[in-house]
């Protein structure tokens, strides 16, 4: 948690336990602990909307190959049913 061990957070009380006083602290420390909520949850679902973003990104970009290969596909196939064609009409009046 932020690089803090033991020994500081002890130094950390007894410092706040010393400027606020036995009473201010408890309401100090939920206010502390609230926005600390507070900001997690905005760090999460920043960090949500971002991994969204992404993958929304990454199905466009897939969108973007896949009709990429589907227009290539169309145009071997053209040459393809253009020889299936002469080849019947070369059947038929062969």
């Amino acid at each position: 948690m932020f690089g803090i061990g033991l020994p500081e957070l002890i130094v950390i009380f007894v410092l706040a336990l010393l400027v606020l006083g036995p009473e201010r602290l408890p309401e100090v420390a939920r206010m502390v602990g609230r926005a600390y909520g507070q900001l997690r949850r905005a760090s999460e679902d920043f960090q949500r909307t971002i991994r969204q973003d992404i993958a929304a990104m990454e199905r466009q970009e897939d969108v973007g190959r896949n009709q990429a290969v589907a227009q290539e596909l169309r145009e071997r196939f053209a040459g393809l049913e253009e020889i299936q064609t002469t080849i019947k009409e070369h059947d038929t009046h062969g």
